[in-house]
């Protein structure tokens, strides 16, 4: 492994590795995440729209949890392959270093600490866009 980074040792990068496999295998050995109707009662067996009521609200917040797992499975495979690469602790938007307390923080992190504020202050003062289309909230109100 060839590494284009000269901001972490062996050591750091295999406890980064480690943590990242830990959290993949936590996600991959989840029952939720293999079984996701373990647990959720048929149409059928419902008693009264309360209960109904009640399994879909569960049912939305297991969906939600096993998207955020998924979202979070796909960061580590990327982090992964970075390891792999060698490019781990690098910037992807000015190449600077991400340290290593930040990477221990969030193993998945992609942007150093000063371009992930900047990124947070661009989010906050822009309107919010719709990831579907594109477009902000605003703009589709004035159709």
């Amino acid at each position: 492994m060839t590494r284009e980074n000269a901001y972490l040792t062996d050591k750091q990068i295999k406890t980064l590795k480690d943590c990242l496999l830990a959290d993949k295998e936590r996600i991959i050995n989840n029952d939720n995440f293999k079984n996701p109707e373990q647990g959720h009662l048929a149409k059928d067996e419902l008693m009264d729209p309360l209960d109904e009521a009640s399994i879909n609200i569960q049912v939305a917040n297991d969906l939600r949890f096993r998207n955020r797992e998924n979202f979070y499975l796909k960061k580590i495979n990327k982090s992964l392959r970075k390891i792999d690469e060698g490019t781990l602790g690098i910037c992807e938007d000015c190449g600077a270093e991400i340290t290593f307390e930040r990477l221990m923080a969030r193993p998945t992190a992609e942007l150093c600490i000063n371009c992930k504020e900047e990124a947070e202050m661009n989010e906050k003062h822009n309107l919010k866009r719709s990831k579907s289309l594109g477009k902000t909230l605003m703009e589709i109100g004035t159709r």
